[in-house]
């Protein structure tokens, strides 16, 4: 419900409700943050604990049985990065479509001497278009959090990216050879809609989480992981068995559709679940009460003082989750996927899985691993962002030292990380402090923020990740080229 003075709009509708208490067998997720000393564990006390999220409810918080909550918000996370994982993934399904169509059968589609201009330019595009819509997109949903709940915002682009995949799928089956400029354009096109709305969809799915207690912000962070992890198996495994590029970039398309449309029935059954309703309920509530105690004539000076209240409590982790993933997106993938093996004579191994497992596998998975880490440390603990800030900006470490290893083609660096183990090593590394920290931003942001604020604290953060994605990305194309 939107107030006529200030525009705040609540996430969800429902009418407070009294919560009986479940039986002891149950699981809790208990809503509390324990006070942390070195973000290794508890204080010496651990016993006292304060609520996440102040509430003006009377009734105590249910219990979110057999985690499903907290499973809802992982397979959200996972869902809102997914498809497109797929969609970039599907690079040789997208080199077949854009082939030169008067090579002879014997000669492959994807020989290097028979590159055509398409074949080369596409990811360069893709990426540009891509980085530039979930920017604006992102920076959309910042501005329109308080005018436009978050249902709509989960339910409308959803419902888009579903219609999107379902287009690209068909279009598998469907002889492009004789327009294949008009595909290219029609292609770009779809998927700078699909950033755009995908880029709603995360900021949404975090903002919401950050209503919760921080580890809902974990879980779907840790649901993105497994979201690249898996499409990366994927990626391994049409290498494996040799599928052809129509099938595979069908299969791939059909798989981000039905994850898009168990997504929306996810959310929906959020609505439907006591622990979810409860913590939507209070802050709808909170809200509503700020709304009528607000007396500030002018919506837009509402709003300019909504992000700088947010601002202030949050820009040291605003500012480390931006260069999170600046420094990744920078080498990754880019840089990292340009890393041959130093291994001689050449084989299997070197020529058709080398890049897969230990550029694209060996990170995402430990990026999982990374953010699964996060629930056991925490270093350097919320109220450290300035430790926290510093550890962001040791990574840029990682560009030169990449840049170092064995990328080819290179023209101006010396090669001087002349063996496999440190791609590997230091790929690790990157994918590990990048599920961390960036992990570590996300959820300790919100921990101060003000019940109105939570939402927006979110989505704030979603933000500068963008920033950072969109920011990484034109920097990647520098480094290269400084090879």
């Amino acid at each position: 419900m939107n107030s006529p003075e200030t525009g705040y709009s609540s996430p969800v509708e429902y009418e407070e409700f009294p919560v009986p208490q479940d039986s002891d067998g149950e699981l809790e997720l208990m809503a509390y943050e324990e006070d942390y000393d070195d973000g290794f564990g508890p204080s010496k006390s651990p016993a006292e604990k304060k609520p996440l999220i102040g509430s003006s409810n009377q009734f105590e918080a249910p219990v979110d049985r057999k985690y499903g909550v907290f499973l809802i918000f992982g397979f959200l996370g996972l869902a809102s990065l997914l498809p497109w994982n797929f969609f970039i993934t599907a690079k040789k399904y997208f080199d077949y479509k854009f082939r030169n169509t008067s090579l002879p059968s014997n000669v492959s589609f994807d020989d290097e001497k028979h590159t055509t201009q398409m074949q080369k330019e596409f990811e360069s595009y893709l990426s540009i278009v891509s980085n530039g819509s979930n920017l604006f997109f992102m920076i959309l949903t910042v501005l329109l959090v308080r005018a436009i709940a978050v249902k709509v915002r989960v339910l409308v682009s959803t419902i888009i990216i579903t219609i999107i995949f379902i287009i690209t799928s068909v279009l598998t089956k469907v002889n492009t050879d004789s327009w294949q400029d008009t595909f290219f354009i029609f292609t770009l096109v779809m998927a700078t809609f699909m950033s755009g709305v995908q880029s709603v969809l995360t900021g949404s799915v975090l903002g919401l989480s950050a209503v919760f207690p921080a580890i809902y912000s974990q879980s779907a962070m840790i649901g993105q992981a497994a979201g690249g992890t898996f499409s990366a198996i994927c990626s391994i495994l049409t290498h494996a068995f040799g599928g052809d590029p129509i099938t595979s970039g069908l299969i791939y398309f059909l798989i981000a559709t039905v994850v898009t449309v168990l997504s929306l029935v996810t959310y929906i059954s959020l609505h439907f679940m006591k622990y979810a309703k409860y913590y939507m309920v209070t802050l709808a509530s909170n809200i509503n009460g700020i709304n009528t105690e607000l007396s500030v004539p002018s919506d837009s000076i509402s709003r300019k003082e909504y992000f700088i209240e947010i601002l202030k409590q949050t820009w040291m982790y605003c500012l480390s989750v931006c260069l999170v993933f600046l420094v990744t997106l920078s080498v990754f993938p880019a840089v990292c996927s340009l890393i041959k093996s130093t291994h001689t004579p050449k084989n299997e191994w070197t020529e058709t899985y080398f890049t897969p497992v230990i550029c694209f596998l060996l990170f995402n998975v430990f990026d999982f691993v990374g953010r699964l880490i996060t629930f056991v440390i925490k270093f350097p603990g919320a109220h450290r962002p300035g430790w926290l800030l510093t550890m962001t900006i040791l990574r840029i470490g990682f560009i030169p030292l990449l840049m170092l290893c064995n990328v080819q083609p290179r023209e101006y660096l010396p090669l001087v990380l002349n063996n496999d183990a440190y791609p590997i090593v230091l790929i690790s590394l990157l994918g590990l402090t990048n599920g961390y920290l960036g992990t570590l931003c996300m959820s300790f942001g919100p921990l101060k923020a003000k019940d109105e604020h939570l939402e927006g604290t979110g989505i704030m953060l979603a933000l500068a990740m963008t920033v950072g994605l969109a920011g990484g990305s034109g920097f990647s194309i520098l480094f290269v080229n400084l090879i």
